[in-house]
């Protein structure tokens, strides 16, 4: 039977970064801005914070600003961000044939569910990035600056080739896992993800933040309103890191001596790394907060909760979007953030 192609649908830094890795053993389409798609046919690095390094250069013709008009026997893969997706999932409708797969790699929660509402005739997997991808001009290269491996739902029935597809993917640069518990996988992923907004606000690299006891203390709090609300939910959270989902707030808890010492894996990332929605925040772009934290009071208020840490975080990110600008921004140490989310 006919090997499956692969689309990149959104080539920014993660779709660049997966179809690269793709492209070492598979037919590999772009479809993306005009600046990624020229840093792709003049060739980019792949490399990461151990070491590995892989070069990559796409020909022109695997290349384009428009999804294609009819796709057949391809796996698409929606790199896009959460603020594109109903826009892209509105130009594939009439552009999907025979055989296609199209896997989701949103953070937060809702994707798949929106993905379904537009394409409810095709086959839909959902997939998690565990890591987070800079873009390095100095070396044009695309850079995964933490841990972190990917993660795709599994079928009960698996075609072959398709199992091979998805398979082929795996990398020194980025491992792969087939997993039947993916929504599980989504909120353990999510509960990672809490600290992205924190990394907003206060406007530092990661792991300066995560040296911050008090910075940590605000995150484990969040972190504490999503472990109730998957709690309620009867969802049990697959274990991400070193330690089980729930573990995590009583590391973050610890003094910074000791939790310097338990979580050293954690701190395993380059020194400036900073979160996506920094980024977004940085280039005046609309960030994903109503996905991640703004997600939770959602599903938290199905099982009669309530996540109002997260709410208040939601409303500070959701100021720095309307500021529109970067330049007035200070740097916030853990007890200034504390103080603004009026905690002790």
């Amino acid at each position: 039977m006919t090997e499956y192609r692969h689309l990149i649908v959104g080539s920014g830094l993660i779709g660049c970064f997966l179809g690269s890795l793709i492209g070492q053993r598979a037919q590999v389409g772009f479809v993306g801005r005009e600046p990624w798609l020229t840093r792709l046919t003049q060739g980019v690095t792949l490399t990461d914070y151990a070491g590995h390094e892989q070069a990559y250069q796409a020909a022109e013709n695997q290349c384009s600003t428009v999804i294609p008009n009819l796709i057949t026997r391809t796996v698409v893969w929606l790199t896009v961000k959460n603020t594109a997706l109903e826009s892209t999932l509105k130009a594939l409708q009439s552009k999907l044939g025979e055989h296609c797969v199209v896997i989701c790699c949103q953070n937060g929660l809702g994707a798949p569910d929106m993905a379904r509402r537009y394409l409810p005739a095709v086959t839909l997997l959902q997939a998690i990035v565990g890591c987070n991808v800079v873009w390095d001009a100095t070396r044009c290269s695309l850079h995964k600056a933490t841990q972190g491996g990917m993660y795709i739902e599994q079928p009960h029935h698996f075609e072959p080739t398709l199992n091979q597809a998805l398979q082929n993917i795996a990398h020194p640069l980025l491992t792969v896992s087939l997993r039947h518990d993916i929504q599980a996988i989504a909120w353990a992923k999510l509960q990672l993800n809490l600290a992205n907004s924190i990394n907003t606000i206060v406007n530092q690299p990661v792991k300066t933040m995560l040296l911050d006891k008090a910075c940590r203390e605000v995150i484990a709090l969040l972190m504490d309103e999503l472990l109730a609300v998957a709690a309620a939910r009867g969802i049990r959270l697959p274990r991400l890191t070193r330690l089980p989902a729930r573990w995590l707030p009583v590391l973050l808890r610890l003094p910074t001596w000791l939790f310097r010492r338990l979580a050293s894996a954690m701190l395993h990332i380059d020194d400036n790394a900073r979160s996506s929605m920094w980024w977004d925040i940085a280039q005046g772009k609309q960030t994903e907060i109503d996905y991640l934290n703004g997600a939770l009071n959602h599903y938290a208020g199905q099982v009669r909760l309530s996540c109002p840490l997260n709410n208040k975080v939601t409303a500070l990110v959701k100021a720095l979007e309307a500021a529109k600008s970067d330049e007035s921004r200070g740097i916030l140490d853990g007890k200034t953030l504390k103080y603004r989310l009026h905690l002790k």
